[in-house]
């Protein structure tokens, strides 16, 4: 796990990707992953899935994953500020989703 005190996104979508496939991000966490953005994660999530049902989202925190459609699960991770969340989303649309959940990841804390 990568700890540092400047949040950071890395988002590698597949070459030649448009609307399709698969992308790939990593963000070091600008707060703690707590209900409130894990419960914005997973209606993200929940969206995607109800419009893509082929489409998965993937969260990873060190050696744990989780499927993001959980909250408890993308709770469970463990992962607090400074630490770095991988995201794999595949199916249609898969740089949207990862942008909108990168989004929610960095976004300050309230």
């Amino acid at each position: 796990m990568r700890e540092s005190s400047e949040p950071l996104s890395t988002v590698s979508p597949p070459a030649g990707a448009s609307g399709g496939g698969s992308a790939h991000g990593a963000v070091v966490l600008a707060k703690h992953l707590h209900a409130r953005p894990a419960g914005q994660v997973a209606r993200v999530a929940a969206r995607y899935a109800a419009r893509y049902q082929a489409g998965t989202i993937e969260l990873a925190a060190g050696s744990r994953r989780a499927n993001a459609r959980s909250v408890l699960a993308v709770m469970a991770l463990g992962a607090v500020r400074g630490n770095e969340v991988e995201i794999s989303v595949s199916g249609p649309d898969a740089e949207a989703v990862l942008t909108e959940i990168v989004e929610i990841l960095l976004a300050p804390e309230e």
